[in-house]
């Protein structure tokens, strides 16, 4: 069933992308052109795109002649959201030897979309800048070599030749979902071991509620089950002795009152002695002692004593993790009760296969992820630090323990099954891309490489390793080309849909 409802959704999107270049086509959603430029609509369509860190410029316009007005469609993406520019000034200059023309707009005709238009009186060869204010600053987009056509026909005559052909992949398309692109990157990569592991309670932060006497449990509240969050000093359980013939809490509790007030008693006694040198440095000496003994003792009973019995505190914040006792139960002095974790660390172990071993001590980090979800943790970004490896081999499996101690994040859970990419030493000069955009097709690894702002290209690789987030590309790309990186299977129905020249969108 949700197989289903994924494929509609995928449908409807393809189909609404379909509408929006249907409406492109005439226009862009009812624009009205110029007369002049509709004169002209036969001419052919010119693209730029264009980038800095944050943004994205993808321009569309009909070839440029003297004495004719060229509008510009300049569509702006921010790049970290993929989301169209909603508000804006944004100014198109046309600039040869130091002059030129210029024209700006101060808003966007629709999100995304400005429609500067300009005018060229002399032929030739020109640089054409964009400049952009708006809420993420002041950016500049230059474009040199841009071409002015005297007439239809020298313009016609350097018509270049037909592209190849591409998958067409609208901005409006692109703004309405998650969407991304990145740069293939030439630079430090890492080497990976990807192997299993999991996530344990971290040395030091579990501490055990113990009884402190015999007695029959019972719980403070209902909600003392594993989770519960907790405070140091929270009242856990409360031991009584009702029901028991000897040897029990309020037996206790009597017994050391009444020892109290007979050994301070003695003890006062023995000081006057002492004083008056009736008895001896030991006899006063061991009096004190004794007083001292069954003060601690009564003064420990006391603290946590009450009418109904003992109560067992929580020795430190935390969460529960463990319960072993039930309500009613009978326990002795000693006996775990339950189990507390402070929360602020947890244990990351590795299972390192033998053939990995010579790389241990290259090893100073590593990413991992839960098997149900695509979220990447980074030890460094929390804080981890790897802490031992192992010295031995397990007979089980033939794997050696690798530890990492890290911040607990509320995503992260003792216990869970994890995968692990451990990072070894840099290589230097690898070309890479984010995971993400790799896709599958019978074996073979792809990508879509865009070639311009709304035209793609499928593109088979060859992968090396990968660090869990990024993948070594070894065939296939070149440094500085951008792949889709989110939504590359939205791409990927609409290159199903059929391949369409790089030129078919007019807008």
């Amino acid at each position: 069933m949700r197989q289903y409802i994924w494929i509609s959704f995928c449908l409807s999107i393809l189909l609404s992308a379909c509408q929006a270049s249907d409406k492109s086509n005439t226009g862009h959603e009812g624009h009205d052109h110029s007369a002049e430029a509709e004169a002209h609509e036969d001419h052919a369509t010119e693209s730029l795109t264009l980038f800095n860190d944050k943004t994205e410029l993808f321009v569309e316009f009909p070839t440029m002649m003297t004495g004719h007005t060229t509008q510009f469609l300049a569509h702006l993406t921010n790049l970290e959201s993929y989301k169209p520019y909603t508000e804006g000034k944004l100014t198109v200059s046309l600039i040869k030897g130091g002059k030129g023309v210029r024209q700006a707009v101060d808003a966007p005709e629709r999100a995304g979309i400005f429609t500067p238009s300009i005018m060229a009186k002399e032929a030739g060869i020109y640089s054409l800048v964009f400049d952009v204010e708006s809420k993420y600053g002041k950016e500049r987009f230059t474009a040199d070599h841009v071409r002015v056509y005297k007439d239809h026909e020298e313009a016609e005559q350097a018509k270049p030749a037909e592209e190849k052909k591409a998958t067409s992949f609208l901005k409006a398309q692109a703004w309405k979902i998650d969407f991304a692109t990145s740069e293939a990157k030439l630079g430090p990569f890492q080497q990976i071991i990807k192997t299993t592991g999991s996530l344990l309670p971290a040395v030091n932060m579990e501490k055990q509620i113990v009884a402190k006497s015999n007695g029959i449990v019972h719980f403070q509240s209902q909600d003392i089950v594993p989770g519960k969050t907790i405070k140091k000093n929270d009242a856990i359980f409360n031991l009584s002795g009702d029901g028991l013939a000897g040897n029990n809490i309020s037996t206790q509790y009597i017994e050391a009152k009444t020892n109290l007030e007979q050994t301070k008693s003695a003890f006062e006694r023995a000081k006057t002695l002492h004083e008056d040198q009736i008895i001896s440095e030991k006899d006063f000496v061991e009096a004190k002692s004794n007083f001292e003994n069954a003060r601690a003792n009564y003064e420990s009973i006391n603290k946590d004593y009450n009418s109904n019995g003992f109560l067992i505190s929580s020795p430190v914040t935390g969460f529960i993790c463990d319960v072993y006792v039930n309500e009613g139960q009978y326990v002795q002095k000693g006996d775990a009760l339950a189990k507390v974790d402070q929360g602020s660390k947890l244990l990351l172990k590795a299972d390192v296969y033998q053939k990995h071993l010579q790389q241990l001590t290259h090893i100073k980090s590593a990413n991992f992820k839960l098997p149900y979800s695509e979220q990447i943790f980074d030890t460094e970004k929390l804080n981890g630090r790897l802490i031992a490896y192992g010295k031995d081999i397990h007979q089980e499996d033939y794997t050696t323990p690798l530890y990492f101690e890290l911040n607990l994040t509320p995503d992260l859970y003792a216990g869970s099954f994890v995968e692990v990419y451990l990072k070894s030493e840099r290589s230097s000069n690898v070309l890479h891309i984010e995971k993400s955009a790799i896709l599958e097709d019978h074996g073979l690894k792809y990508v879509f490489v865009q070639l311009s702002g709304e035209s793609f290209e499928k593109r088979f690789v060859n992968i090396g390793v990968s660090n869990g987030q990024e993948v070594e590309i070894t065939s296939g790309l070149k440094a500085g080309e951008r792949v889709v990186s989110k939504g590359a299977y939205f791409v990927k129905l609409a290159s199903m849909a059929g391949a369409l020249p790089a030129s078919a969108h007019n807008h």
